[in-house]
């Protein structure tokens, strides 16, 4: 009994990093909620350790909604500077096939997700490409604003771009 009791103690007593994050337990609503896991490391600017839980999270449960969680994810790794990771995880919410059968939402999250991928590679033509076509075909939405936002902010980091305000 006392061998399990000192074994016992020695299990709890482990460093905690060995465990996993508990949030990855947690169903998709509690993990994606703004007081908690990925968003609440997001809020103390930990963007690579919200990004690595996201991606944690993906890789060990069942999201009833991959397209978002990959979406955050991407956003976290471009807020952290992960340019080549963020493209991986924006690239994943978008296909082609939403700008040819998608309706407007769905033709819409494609040049918006595309744009920011302009941005984030740097590539200045792209991004205005997008926005006028979208300005022609397309309600301006808030996601139209934000790539409104990233022009009128070229030159700086996806962070220093997305938290700009007028």
């Amino acid at each position: 009994m006392l061998l399990f009791i000192l074994r016992s103690m020695d299990t709890f007593a482990q460093d905690k990093n060995t465990f996993p994050d508990p949030g990855l337990l947690y169903n998709q609503t509690l993990f994606d909620s703004d007081t908690c896991c990925w968003r609440k490391l997001s809020a103390d600017k930990e963007y690579l350790d919200a990004a690595n839980l996201i991606v944690s999270y993906l890789d060990t449960n069942k999201p009833s909604n991959k397209h978002s969680l990959h979406w955050h994810a991407g956003q976290m790794f471009a807020m952290a500077g992960s340019d080549k990771l963020a493209i991986k995880y924006f690239k994943k919410t978008y296909s082609a096939f939403y700008s040819l059968f998608g309706g407007t939402d769905g033709k819409t999250w494609y040049y918006y997700a595309k744009g920011t991928v302009a941005f984030i590679e740097g590539n200045l033509e792209d991004l205005e490409s997008i926005i006028d076509h979208w300005a022609r075909k397309y309600p301006m939405d808030k996601n139209y604003k934000a790539l409104l936002m990233l022009r009128a902010n070229w030159g700086k980091s996806y962070e220093m771009a997305t938290s700009y305000k007028e």
